[in-house]
Formats: structure tokens, C-alpha cells, sequence
């Protein structure tokens, strides 16, 4: 009698472990698939980037086209401005139903890149100077990389992971600026920007325009 009891109670103990375990796999395979299948979201080694399209999908206002800020308007609209601006643009960032958006440091940003990136930092405040520093070996970088890049279907030539290509904003021949901000900063004037054509990195001052993609910790 005393072992049937013993045995029913394993019995019962072993069906409960048996429902708890499935429901911890289905929620935690819930919490990731409900992440990964966000069609504005791509996740990188648990990091969670921005992956909505740079291209001017949305059409100006009456106010923005004939207004005195165009220019501005428009890159804006297609996520290029300057740091601080794009510090606030992902601080304030809500996608697939997530908040705490950021600016990505250059390490984050490294992840989006399918090689190497070379780092042309120093402590320089023009092109001149920086070219005294890195121009050669920025060039054989690039010369190494570029049989690397891969065309979207808009005609970007880039070296980014194939998750983030057909989002990208158009960079090519052509349209050469393709510097994306990070949020490491040299000083009150200088923050890093890392271009996904060339694969190269340098500071860049904060009051110049670059695109913005932001990350968040998964």
C-alpha cells in the first residue's frame, strides 16, 4: 500500500516537471520568435539593431516641400542628421513594441560590417591631418574589401551582413557618403561614423549629417 502511494506521487511529481518544462520552453521560445519574426528588428549576437528602411518611403507635406528647411526635410525623413540630434532621434526610438533605443557604440556597429573595419582615429581636426595619419593605409583597406561589397536591388555597394542590405540607404559610386554615427564621442566636437562601403571609421563633427541606425540590448 505504502509503495503504491510512493509510486503514484512520482508519478504525478514526474507530470509536473514534464508541464512546467514545456511551458518554459514555449515561453521562452515565445519571447525570441515574438523578437526575431519583427520585420523592423534583426538581432545580433543579442543585440537588437533597427532594421527599417532608409529610403524616402513618406511624402512631404505641402509645409516641408515649399518650406524654408527642405533640405532638411528631407534628411530627416530618410534618417540623416547630425549626432545629437540622432542621439534623441533613437533615445526616443519605439519599434516592435520596444523602447530604450540608443545610439550603437562602434563595437555594435562593427556587427552590422561583413569584414574587418579599419580605424582611422587620431587626434586630428581636418582631412589634411587625418590623411597624414591613415589615407594610405585606408586605401589598401579599402582596395582589400571591395570585392566584398554586395549590391542591393536599389544598386547599394556595401559590406554589411545580408540581414541589413536591402534596408540600407543608397551608397555607391555615385552617392559616396555612407557614414553611419556611433556613440563614442573624442570630445565635445568629434564622434565616430563608420562607413559600410569602405569599411573604415574615423571621427567625424558632430555637426555634420550621417545616417542613424539604433540598438538596444536584447
Amino acid at each position: 500500500m505504502r509503495s503504491t502511494v510512493i509510486l503514484k506521487r512520482k508519478q504525478k511529481l514526474k507530470k509536473t516537471i514534464l508541464t512546467l518544462s514545456i511551458v518554459f520552453i514555449f515561453l521562452g521560445c515565445n519571447e525570441d520568435q515574438s523578437s526575431l519574426n519583427s520585420k523592423d528588428i534583426v538581432i545580433v549576437d543579442n543585440i537588437m539593431y533597427q532594421n527599417q528602411s532608409f529610403n524616402l518611403k513618406t511624402e512631404l507635406t505641402e509645409k516641408e516641400k515649399f518650406g524654408p528647411n527642405f533640405l532638411d526635410s528631407i534628411m530627416k525623413k530618410s534618417r540623416q542628421m547630425n549626432w545629437s540630434l540622432a542621439k534623441d532621434y533613437c533615445e526616443n526610438l519605439k519599434v516592435g513594441g520596444y523602447s530604450n533605443w540608443k545610439l550603437p557604440t562602434y563595437q555594435e556597429l562593427e556587427k552590422i560590417s561583413s569584414v574587418e573595419i579599419y580605424y582611422g582615429l587620431g587626434d586630428y581636426n581636418s582631412f589634411d591631418d587625418y590623411a597624414k595619419q591613415h589615407l594610405t593605409n585606408a586605401k589598401n583597406h579599402v582596395k582589400k574589401i571591395q570585392q566584398y561589397r554586395v549590391v542591393s536591388s536599389i544598386g547599394s555597394e556595401l559590406v554589411v551582413k545580408k540581414e541589413f542590405l536591402e534596408n540600407m540607404p543608397l551608397i555607391n559610386n555615385t552617392n559616396m557618403i555612407g557614414e553611419f554615427w556611433a556613440m563614442d564621442e573624442r570630445d565635445e566636437y568629434m564622434a565616430m561614423t563608420l562607413d559600410f562601403r569602405n569599411a573604415v571609421a574615423w571621427w567625424t563633427d558632430k555637426n555634420r549629417s550621417a545616417y542613424v541606425l539604433c540598438s538596444r540590448n536584447k
